[in-house]
């Protein structure tokens, strides 16, 4: 931890700090480690003893108290995203990739004004008419898996709840959006995980070639359905996005081909894996709080009980991309010196108990939740509503149809950072 800079003489107080310091390394290294089942007594140390932290495993400061993460968030003018060339410089072997440069240069890591830009535009298309015109599909999808898991279930079988269920749902209901076959939800599993692979500091050579290969393959299909738009326009996102492309009108204020790759590419890969994991989180947590299954019966309890899933335990705890900060920043005793990384770690900040009371409490009835699951600021997500959808509806369809589902076998994490995912998570039906 590096916090303000102390006189020569401030001997104690500096050997207190190198001791908080040690043990805070010690802690996010068991963040780190696989399997880790609940962290969230590790989050609360990190923010007792160290809510701003410089982690060496994450390259850059770490922020875990509500306010600093939200702080962060909001302001992107004192903590802007890197541009391209510096996250390259992060991972010079990478940056050779078209498929690095699409997902670095997408609206997600884009500042302003080309922010400002690229979610105007993106907004027109990517309505709350659009988004609420496709509920009854989504809970048509919804039902539609669900109710295949209870045909296989009911001849026995154990089911792989991730696989069959919450990785085809957010698919289908992407490939809704946009405009592509439901049949293309195979196509886009099988590619996207292949694409995300380009910003692994783990990858290899063979699988940084594989993730321009799957890039190629994904904008090929999404560029036909392009063409088509273009002649024939429905009511789709692609549509929308279209008429953006060709809406010159306004002088620079409309997508360019290269704007309309990296927007659809962003989409899908920013909102695949992290619905499927929230599908997930959102079902445990029903089958091991099964007295809250009441509160399915209604889209509106269905969503206050997503909401507060999302708080407790979110899918994605900590922000998908780096901040720094343009200058220096105090955060109570703490100095983040200008020019430095920032990671916030938003499962740490959604229960601090000075955002929410009594914040390691499941309580779907909870008054207002505070949440940084969805971002915030700019960079607040497009897709969130979307989200909650979906997630809904297939806690709704389990609810009434599935009363009897109950876990195989205990269910496994396989890791809490970046993304609190299952290694394994099986299910069957009792009766």
């Amino acid at each position: 931890m590096r916090a303000r800079t102390r006189p020569a003489g401030a001997t104690a107080g500096h050997r207190a700090r190198e001791t908080r310091m040690n043990t805070a390394d010690e802690v996010l290294d068991r963040l780190l480690a696989p399997g880790q089942d609940d962290p969230y007594p590790l989050y609360a140390e990190l923010r007792r003893r160290a809510p701003v932290h410089f982690s060496p495993q994450l390259g850059g400061y770490v922020l875990t108290r509500f306010e600093d993460c939200s702080h962060v968030m909001k302001n992107p003018a004192l903590f802007p995203a890197p541009d391209a060339a510096s996250v390259a410089s992060f991972l010079p072997e990478h940056s050779k990739y078209e498929a690095f440069r699409v997902l670095v240069g997408s609206i997600v890591n884009a500042n302003p004004p080309e922010h400002t830009r690229l979610r105007r535009l993106v907004s027109r298309a990517f309505t709350a008419r659009r988004v609420e015109s496709l509920k009854q599909g989504v809970m048509t999808i919804a039902t539609g898996h669900v109710d295949k898991v209870e045909a296989r279930a009911r001849d026995g079988a154990v089911i792989d709840f991730h696989a069959e269920l919450s990785v085809p749902v957010p698919l289908q209901v992407l490939a809704r959006l946009i405009g592509l076959p439901l049949e293309d939800d195979r196509l886009l599993a099988e590619l996207i995980p292949r694409i995300i692979n380009v910003v692994d500091p783990t990858s290899d050579t063979a699988t940084l070639q594989d993730a321009d290969k799957a890039l190629d393959s994904l904008l090929g299909r999404l560029w036909e359905l392009v063409e088509r738009r273009r002649r024939e326009p429905a009511d789709d996102l692609v549509s929308g996005l279209v008429a953006l492309e060709a809406d010159g009108s306004d002088g620079a204020d409309h997508l360019s081909e290269d704007d309309l790759k990296a927007v659809l590419v962003a989409l899908l890969t920013a909102g695949f894996e992290t619905s499927a994991t929230a599908i997930d989180i959102s079902v445990h947590t029903l089958l091991t709080r099964p007295e809250h299954r009441a509160s399915l019966r209604t889209y509106e309890g269905a969503l206050r009980f997503v909401d507060e899933v999302l708080r407790w335990d979110s899918p994605a705890p900590m922000s998908a991309g780096f901040r720094y900060a343009a200058q220096d920043a105090d955060f109570g005793e703490y100095r983040v010196p200008a020019g430095s990384p920032v990671r916030v770690l938003l499962g740490a900040a959604n229960r601090d108990a000075q955002a929410n009371a009594d914040p390691d409490r499941f309580d779907p009835d909870r008054q207002a939740p505070r949440t940084l699951v969805f971002g915030g600021g700019i960079h607040h997500c497009l897709g969130m509503n979307l989200a909650r959808m979906e997630i809904a509806a297939v806690l709704m369809a389990i609810a009434e149809r599935l009363p009897g589902l109950r876990f195989a076998e205990e269910p496994v994490r396989r890791r809490s950072v970046p993304l609190r995912d299952f290694a394994s998570f099986t299910v069957r039906l009792d009766g």
